[in-house]
């Protein structure tokens, strides 16, 4: 009896598998969601991206799938393969990720009487039936109310009934990525500008609540590396200065030194070393296994410095070097972080250029968590005339953005401080873009009161000590 049971699921399957594989069926990879509330450490469910649910032995957490969906009515199953005949009881949750959806939230309580099948079979499971009004983003809240031993979910499968409310037709995925999308804004001035800086200036400032784990909000970019602050751990948080080679290691495996960054010196609370896999470089950075590096809602300063320092020739081609030096001030005052000698090849720019800032979730399994940062007060110091100049012109650019994709991100002039630009990303929310310019700054006190010989006799003292390590 038992045997011609299985064969009956078999058959239900398989015939489900033939009429689901039609332009009304849609299947998504269970594992290709959130394990939530978010943890860093083990999720209590084990949700492999591109397969399946599995191991499932924290019943506080819960799976959470962010679906873009079409208006229309959907039949829900579950594919799944469990090792023992067993009832698995659930609740599912279904909200709307944005208030012009209209959509109120439905709770579904359903159980799966789950049969094992021999070999690669898979068993179908009804569990839900929801009507979407309009097209956009919505959230399945998945709970668990029974023992998940054995349980493996493999596939949400969602099944158009009747006729689709747009000539569209149905459509259920989820977005190609987990991470939440990459935001990105070009400085640039409206005023007059020599386009030669020998000193950058910036600040950056996090709201509470803003700050996940595994986000880089960069501050202060330039052709040759940046700076700014990350979440990297409940118990650390960094301030991290990098530069890039003039050639990839990681492509040019044998590129001679003469092209590469040399860390001419560091604070003695810095660690230094090198990096790859984004162009290649050097790193240095404070924080290590300190939570309070920087913090929530206060602003950090961020200063570097570029200083010409002779040059080689290699091959009959004049390489000169800058010695780029950066420093931070969280609420404590500034402090020094390091000094990176940076060839620069024929040709080659050899001064501040190309001024950017990011945020970036370097994390990927918690995109759906919301970030956000203000970038303000950002200035240049014209080589020769000593002035401080003001970027108050940006452009924005971003990562995917394309509609059913990760179109969650924000950028612009902040509604709520008009002096400053704004980026965010994640929550699985509508695109935002307001301005690209604020307030020409034509007179910063601070930085107008800001004496520069301490910095410069801070590089001095770099380049004595590199000139010692040389010289033994």
């Amino acid at each position: 009896m038992k045997k011609l049971f299985k064969l009956f699921l078999l058959g239900c399957f398989t015939a489900f598998y033939s009429n689901a594989n039609s332009q009304n069926a849609f299947f998504i990879n269970a594992g290709h969601g959130y394990a939530e509330p978010y943890t860093a450490g083990d999720p209590g469910i084990q949700m492999r991206e591109k397969r399946n649910l599995h191991h499932w032995t924290d019943l506080n957490r819960k799976a959470v799938w962010y679906l873009y969906q079409t208006a229309g009515k959907y039949d829900m199953s579950f594919v799944l393969k469990c090792e023992k005949t067993k009832d698995y009881a659930f609740g599912m949750k279904v909200s709307a990720c944005y208030d012009s959806l209209d959509f109120e939230p439905q709770d579904f309580s359903f159980v799966c009487n789950a049969v094992p099948l021999q070999n690669d079979d898979r068993q179908i499971s009804p569990c839900l039936s929801v009507t979407i009004n309009k097209t956009g983003y919505y959230r399945y809240e998945l709970t668990a109310k029974s023992d998940m031993n054995g349980f493996r979910l493999d596939q949400l499968c969602f099944k158009g009934v009747g006729k689709a409310s747009t000539v569209k037709g149905f459509d259920t995925h989820a977005t190609d990525y987990l991470s939440s999308p990459s935001v990105h804004l070009s400085f640039s001035t409206t005023a007059p500008t020599s386009k030669r800086y020998n000193w950058l200036y910036g600040e950056i400032l996090v709201p509470e609540g803003c700050d996940p784990l595994y986000t880089y909000y960069m501050s202060l970019g330039f052709f040759r590396g940046y700076m700014g602050i990350q979440t990297n751990s409940e118990t650390e948080r960094r301030v991290l200065f990098s530069a890039w080679d003039a050639a990839d290691r990681d492509k040019y495996p044998n590129a001679p030194k003469e092209m590469l960054v040399s860390l001419v010196d560091k604070a003695e609370y810095v660690q230094a070393n090198d990096f790859g896999n984004e162009g290649t470089g050097g790193q240095s950075y404070v924080g290590k296994g300190k939570a309070d590096t920087w913090k929530t809602g206060k602003p950090v300063k961020f200063l570097m410095n570029c200083r010409h320092d002779g040059g080689i020739v290699y091959k009959g081609d004049s390489i000169k070097h800058s010695v780029i030096s950066a420093w931070y001030d969280a609420g404590e005052g500034w402090r020094y972080i390091a000094s990176w000698r940076c060839p620069v090849m024929p040709k080659g720019k050899d001064m501040f250029d190309g001024f950017y800032s990011f945020i970036e979730n370097y994390g990927y399994r918690n995109g759906q968590i919301f970030r956000k940062a203000y970038y303000y007060n950002t200035f240049g110091r014209d080589e020769k005339s000593g002035a401080w100049q003001h970027f108050n012109k940006v452009r924005f650019s971003n990562t995917d953005g394309k509609e059913g994709q990760r179109i969650d991100y924000e950028q612009g002039v902040a509604p709520e401080a008009p002096d400053k630009f704004y980026m965010s990303s994640a929550g699985y929310k509508t695109t935002v873009k307001t301005g690209t310019e604020v307030p020409l700054i034509e007179n910063f006190p601070y930085l107008r009161n800001l004496d520069l010989k301490p910095f410069e006799s801070r590089v001095n003292k770099a380049l004595k000590a590199e000139k010692k390590r040389k010289l033994k």
